[in-house]
């Protein structure tokens, strides 16, 4: 332990310290209260109690977990299998109030446990529902039987409930809850379909229908799970049919990939236990086999927007992301799921302005990047974003102070994926959005940089123009199913001077194809002119994301940023 003071100490954080590749870094405070030893961890924001003292009582607002917090939770299905052995009648009569048989509780490896509860703040008799990964169980949760709370030991890794009985060759559903993962394998479901559950169906924060971008850290259960998704034939998405299950469910649809995903619609249900409670067996089936292909694109009645147009109608059009510029923010905001084309001369600083967006998003908004530089290393590239971050300089006698490039390559590295270019194989389209896809689903990226162009090796047949367009279709597909922002930068062919000044150039401009100006949602360019840096926006697909126009920023070359320039 590093030692603060005499009551605090730091050490490595019980809960996310096994997912990091510093597992030893020493992010979570504990200080000793006079209840016991109180924990926070500053990289993933859980807290609780390590350790009661005197025995004294704990508080109901803190969370309480085992003494002893360095131990994973591990046992072999032989020690599960002595754990059914003891169940209590109280917890076999508790799920038959739900439907679910002691053969279906058996057969998924459910168990009781007398155990403590934060919330109801004393010891309750609970439903253990095992979560195993090749056989060992890597993960408990429970449910207090008489009145609802849940608790989970600590050093679990968070992954799909029922993951161990998923094959390649079948669909898989994806239920909120485990009682609704049992409901499904109860009615056979399971003899056709991968049956599993999300590990936390709790309360998430909520804006406009979708996840906030706070709650990444809930969704490590993704790419723990990764492998496993990645083969099946298709995913059907089956969470809470309220507020927070359908964002649940868009959520779960960006991160595995909405071309992949089919949605259940339970109508007047809430999930498929009360289904099945109300009108049988029969009725889960057809509600199952009903499941659609998730939107992305194609063909819908408009009673499917009826929703999304009265929630319009009543609040009104919803702007993007802001860019940190009032001024900017006028011409161009940020949505997710679209394509930014950006062009401008060599030295014109349109990566920078780039970099200044996504830095002004991480702050604003928590927004997590994937970059694809190829003309920066990715050293470098860190370098200029904490220079972004913090607004000191990282070379000089005058560079960030040892603190201050701390704080810096913390927040870079909490927000930031870079794509790396070692192999002596050229880079296409396809391997760049392979990778993306896994940062979607490894860390919740929201947006992502492609800089620039030129440096991707073209495949496939047809013209230079047929190939560009067939490569921006990809992208804009991409963005739109994954719900990712691209910025995608390109350089303008050599334009005719007049005089001494060089003409804006737009998207008709880049060279190789008119699909830079078609393909784009939105197009800008940034203008060196004199000290100031002019920010066009040549086109925007929808006008309540932005406008056609122009505004100035002035640039500090010294940090790399950029600020509104003062009349």
């Amino acid at each position: 332990m590093q030692s603060l003071s005499s009551d605090t100490t730091r050490i490595a954080c019980p809960d996310c310290s096994h997912t990091r590749k510093k597992k030893n870094s020493k992010d979570c405070v504990v200080t000793v209260k006079s209840y016991g030893k109180v924990y926070y961890c500053h990289h993933c924001g859980s807290s609780g109690i390590l350790e009661r003292l005197n025995n004294s009582k704990t508080p109901s607002r803190e969370k309480n977990y085992a003494v002893d917090y360095n131990q994973p939770v591990t046992a072999t299905l032989q020690i599960l299998g002595e754990k059914m052995k003891a169940n209590t009648q109280e917890c076999y009569d508790f799920l038959k109030t739900r439907g679910i048989s002691k053969e279906t509780a058996d057969k998924v490896g459910i168990f009781s446990q007398h155990k403590w509860f934060s919330r109801l703040n004393k010891k309750a008799e609970s439903v253990a529902f095992p979560y195993t990964q090749n056989g060992n169980v890597i993960n408990i949760k429970y449910r207090a039987i008489e009145n609802k709370d849940f608790t989970q030991d600590f050093g679990g890794t968070s992954i799909l409930f029922n993951i161990d009985n998923l094959s390649d060759d079948k669909p898989i559903v994806i239920t909120e809850g485990e009682i609704d993962a049992c409901t499904l394998i109860e009615c056979e479901v399971d003899k056709s379909y991968g049956v599993c559950s999300v590990p936390t169906g709790a309360t998430m924060k909520v804006s406009d229908g979708k996840i906030h971008p706070s709650e990444d850290k809930r969704f490590s259960y993704i790419w723990n799970s990764h492998e496993k998704i990645s083969k099946v034939p298709y995913v059907v998405i089956a969470t809470d049919n309220d507020k927070a299950g359908k964002s649940l469910a868009e959520e779960l649809a960006r991160r595995i990939g909405k071309d992949r995903c089919h949605i259940v619609d339970f109508e007047k249900h809430k999930d498929f236990n009360e289904v099945f409670l109300n009108e049988g067996k029969t009725k889960v089936l057809e509600v199952l086999q009903k499941a659609k292909p998730y939107p992305v694109t194609g063909l819908q009645s408009p009673a499917e927007y009826k929703e999304r147009l009265n929630s319009l109608r009543t609040r009104g059009n919803l702007r993007g992301e802001s860019t940190g510029f009032q001024n900017v923010d006028q011409i161009y905001t940020v949505l997710q799921g679209q394509l930014t084309v950006v062009t401008g001369y060599p030295s014109s600083g349109k990566s920078n302005f780039v970099d200044q967006i996504m830095v002004n998003l991480s702050k604003s908004s928590d927004w997590k990047f994937a970059v694809c530089s190829f003309e920066n290393q990715p050293d470098i590239h860190i370098a200029r974003l904490m220079e972004i971050y913090s607004n000191e300089k990282f070379f000089g006698d005058d560079k960030m102070s040892p603190e201050l490039f701390d704080d810096a390559f913390k927040w870079v590295n909490e927000h930031f994926t870079f794509l790396t270019h070692e192999s002596s194989e050229p880079s296409t389209i396809d391997s760049i959005l392979d990778r993306l896809k896994i940062a979607v689903a490894r860390t919740g990226i929201r947006g992502a940089v492609i800089d620039p162009y030129n440096y991707i090796v073209m495949d496939g047949e047809g013209s230079e123009t047929e190939k560009i367009s067939n490569m921006l279709t990809r992208v804009q597909s991409f963005a739109k199913s994954y719900g990712v922002h691209i910025w995608f930068v390109a350089h303008p062919s050599k334009m005719q001077r007049y005089g001494n000044e060089l003409p804006r150039p737009d998207g008709m401009s880049i060279s190789g194809s008119m699909s830079w100006w078609a393909k784009a949602d939105v197009g800008l360019t940034v203008h060196r002119n004199g000290s100031d840096t002019e920010i066009i926006c040549w086109k925007s697909r929808y006008r309540w994301i932005g406008q056609t126009g122009i505004v100035e920023l002035s640039y500090n070359k010294d940090t790399g940023t950029y600020k509104e320039v003062d009349f």
